[in-house]
């Protein structure tokens, strides 16, 4: 069972992801659900690096794999489209 202390910095992390939402994108957005993956080190192995995976409360498996992949998906398709940019600028 989470402990209160978890419970509460999942509580403050799902209020700062839906105001920096409500704030870059929409006033009247609703967040539905995230998933937070964070790199990291340990001090004692600096040389090898982690990973965090967190979502928000309840949200099941198959919803968070689905919202990695959909991060995937556009982080692909935005290297595509920069790069489209690039090539296209220097066909002046």
């Amino acid at each position: 069972m989470p402990s209160e202390r978890y419970n509460e910095t999942l509580a403050n992390i799902d209020e700062s992801i839906s105001a920096h939402v409500k704030a870059n994108k929409n006033p009247g957005s609703i967040v539905t659900g995230w998933v937070m993956v964070a790199s990291v080190s340990h001090p004692e192995s600096l040389s090898r690096d982690g990973y965090v995976m967190q979502s928000s409360s309840s949200l099941p498996h198959h919803t968070q794999l689905g919202l990695l992949n959909m991060a995937i998906q556009d982080k692909s398709n935005m290297s595509i489209i920069s790069t489209m940019r690039a090539m296209m600028e220097g066909d002046d």
